[in-house]
């Protein structure tokens, strides 16, 4: 599957030449979720390991307030998550601006409506956790972790990310 994964993500760049090709950022790295401590909207903490596995690959979403490209990305994300949510994929997002930016995010989350769960990192601790996790510095937003069905990291993407793509990994194609 991540051989699949591999050549999808090598074919995408080679479409869309060299500036996607900066953008990515595939890892594999075999990391637990447990290494991210989140919060809630209303500030109750959770861990990202609670998001992943149970036999479904799971989509992280790093995002923030002032990425355009994010915002870009969310309608795509959404139908996604929408179309495969309870049988092989989910979603979830992860704000990066914290919780001192909870009106901001809010009002984004309010603007797109996602049936997906939308968390916030402990901005003291985020880019930490990030390299624990991926052994890479983090880059920018948007930046997609996946995680195959057993709740394993399969890999890592900085930039925006294609449909086609998340299907052709969901589907083992």
């Amino acid at each position: 599957m991540l051989k699949f994964f591999l050549s999808s993500l090598h074919r995408g760049t080679q479409r869309h030449g060299a500036s996607a090709l900066l953008l990515l950022s595939l890892l594999f790295t075999t990391g637990q979720a447990q290494a991210f401590q989140l919060q809630a909207m209303d500030a109750s903490r959770v861990n990202l390991n609670d998001y992943v596995g149970g036999g479904e690959w799971t989509l992280v979403m790093f995002w923030s307030t002032d990425c355009i490209p994010c915002e870009q990305q969310k309608p795509m994300i959404e139908a996604f998550h929408r179309d495969h949510e309870g049988r092989d994929a989910r979603v979830v997002g992860i704000a990066l601006d914290g919780l001192e930016a909870r009106e901001e995010i809010q009002s984004l989350i309010d603007r797109h409506h996602p049936s997906y769960p939308n968390l916030v990192v402990f901005t003291d601790v985020f880019h930490r956790q990030y390299k624990e996790l991926t052994g890479k510095d983090f880059r920018a937003t948007p930046t997609y972790l996946l995680y195959n069905p057993a709740g394993e990291l399969a890999g890592a993407r900085s930039g925006v990310i294609e449909r086609e793509l998340l299907e052709s990994v969901v589907s083992g194609g």
